[in-house]
C-alpha cells in the first residue's frame, strides 16, 4: 500500500481516515478515480499542490457528484477499501490500465477521445500554438489569459475546439472565450473583425466547445484571442479552471473564384463582438 500512496492525489490519501456510511461499487470507483487523475493533472505533485489553498474534497466534489454519489459516500468507500487492501490494489490496477489505454488511444488517434462531433476530420494538423492541456491554477504564469495568435494559412474555415471546466470557486469575472480575425498592416493598427464570445458556467462540469471562423477576406493575417479572458481589474485572483484538448484545424476553401477584398476600406477597429447563440 505504501507504493500506491506515494503517487496518489492528496484527496485520496486524506480520505483514508474518513467515516464509513455507503460503499461505492468497485466499477464506479474505477471511473471516479480515473477522472480524478485526469482532472488533477500535475497538481497532485507536492511542490505544486500547495498553490491551491482549498479543501481537496471540495475540489473533486463535482466529479464525484457527476457519477451520482456524495463526498460522504466517497469518503466512506475509501475507508472501506483501505481496510480491504486487496480490493483497493485491484481498483488501482484497473485505474492504471484505464489511463494507459486512454493514453495509447490518444497517441494513435486523438480523435478517439473527442466527444465533439463538430470537430472537422479532413485534416490532422493542429494549428494551436501552445500545449493542449492547461490547469490555470498552476499554469497561469505561462499565459495568464490563454492568449493565442495563429497566422492565417489561406482562405477557408478555421475551427477552434476545446474543453473548458470552471469550478465554483474560480474568482474570474465574466470569464469567457474571445476570438476574432486580426489584420496586421504596415502601420501596426489593431484591426479586429468577426469576433465571437462565449461565457463559461462555473459548475465544475466539463463543457465541449467548437467554433468555426470562415476566412473569406484576404486582408486577415491572424486568428487571435483568449480562452481565459476576464474582466478582473486585479489579476491576483483565485484561478480554478482547466482547459483540455485544445485544437485549431484548417479546411481550405474550394478552388473557385473568390472576391478579392484588398481594395476595400479598412475594417473599423474593435468591432462589437457577436455573442455566441446557445
Amino acid at each position: 500500500m505504501v507504493i500506491w500512496l506515494v503517487g496518489l492525489p492528496a484527496v485520496v490519501i486524506a480520505c483514508l481516515s474518513c467515516g464509513n456510511s455507503g460503499i461505492i461499487p468497485e466499477n464506479d470507483m474505477v471511473k471516479i478515480l480515473s477522472k480524478i487523475y485526469i482532472t488533477d493533472g500535475i497538481t497532485f505533485l507536492p511542490e505544486k499542490h500547495t498553490l491551491f489553498g482549498r479543501d481537496t474534497i471540495a475540489y473533486y466534489e463535482p466529479i464525484i457528484e457527476s457519477y451520482g454519489y456524495t463526498t460522504q459516500e466517497f469518503d466512506s468507500s475509501m475507508k472501506y477499501y483501505a481496510y480491504h487492501t486487496e480490493k483497493l490494489d485491484e481498483i488501482f490496477d484497473r485505474v492504471i490500465m484505464e489511463l494507459s489505454k486512454m493514453e495509447e488511444q490518444a497517441s494513435i488517434n486523438p480523435k478517439n477521445l473527442e466527444e465533439d462531433q463538430n470537430t472537422p476530420t479532413d485534416t490532422s494538423e493542429n494549428l494551436w500554438p501552445h500545449k493542449t492541456f492547461w490547469n490555470m491554477a498552476v499554469d497561469y504564469g505561462q499565459n495568464r489569459s490563454l492568449g493565442f495568435d495563429i497566422p492565417v494559412k489561406g482562405l477557408g474555415d478555421y475551427t477552434l475546439s476545446f474543453e473548458a471546466q470552471l469550478f465554483p470557486d474560480d474568482s474570474s469575472v465574466e470569464c469567457r472565450m474571445n476570438a476574432f480575425w486580426f489584420i496586421a498592416d504596415n502601420v501596426q493598427r489593431d484591426y479586429r473583425d468577426v469576433a465571437k464570445v462565449q461565457l463559461y458556467p462555473k459548475d465544475g462540469v466539463v463543457h465541449h466547445y467548437s467554433f468555426t471562423f470562415s476566412c473569406t477576406d484576404s486582408q486577415y493575417t491572424h486568428l487571435k484571442g483568449w480562452l481565459y479572458d476576464n474582466a478582473n481589474k486585479n489579476q491576483n485572483f483565485n484561478r480554478h479552471a482547466v482547459f483540455n484538448n485544445i485544437k485549431v484545424t484548417y479546411k481550405p476553401a474550394p478552388k473557385s473564384p473568390v472576391r478579392n477584398l484588398k481594395d476595400k476600406k479598412p475594417i473599423k477597429a474593435f468591432r462589437k463582438p457577436i455573442p455566441v447563440q446557445q
